[in-house]
């Protein structure tokens, strides 16, 4: 009886805090939009843009604390996402093990690659997700493509997960699609 009234109390003390942290982070969260594209996600507000990039097509919001950095930008190829996909973790140099993930964002297929990788010589552990968004309108012929791209340090990435996963199930593709290219 004791064992059942201890896991009793552990258990609503967990929903509790699960409770409280959940409310909290949903208090303390903003909408980053792409400056020239159509994408949003959502992340805490005390997040920094990276506004180093020569590439004004690529948006980088970061968080100093934890060091998780968010890119997003747009591309257009022949490729299908999950071809598409492949070809930029090969690029990257990224440790892949088998074929991309198939998963939904805010019901659109995406596709996905959970893999360990180097940025800026750095050891990290990337989520790199493509979402498509039709035809490019500038070139017809091609697919027209959103590219995500979360990360952190490789060692900090087991407490890092779930707030990455969560910002890539906020990504949202907006109506108002613009080709820059």
């Amino acid at each position: 009886m004791k064992n059942c009234m201890v896991k009793g109390l552990l258990l609503a003390s967990l929903i509790t805090f699960s409770f409280m942290m959940n409310h909290a982070l949903a208090q303390d969260l903003q909408v980053y939009k792409h400056p020239r594209q159509n994408i949003q996600f959502e992340a805490p507000a005390d997040w920094k843009e990276n506004p180093y990039h020569k590439d004004k097509g690529i948006y980088e919001i970061f968080d100093p604390d934890a060091d998780i950095h968010v890119m997003l930008w747009y591309t257009t190829t022949e490729q299908d996402a999950p071809r598409y996909l492949e070809k930029m973790a090969d690029m990257k140099g990224l440790v892949l093990e088998g074929k991309p993930v198939k998963i939904q964002i805010k019901n659109r297929d995406a596709w996905l690659y959970n893999a360990p990788g180097l940025v800026n010589k750095k050891s990290v552990q990337i989520l790199l997700a493509v979402i498509p968004d039709g035809k490019s309108k500038e070139y017809p012929r091609e697919n027209a493509l959103h590219i995500i791209q979360i990360w952190c340090p490789k060692e900090q990435f087991t407490d890092n997960e779930q707030g990455m996963m969560l910002i890539l199930n906020s990504i949202q593709i907006t109506e108002q699609r613009v080709d820059f290219l």
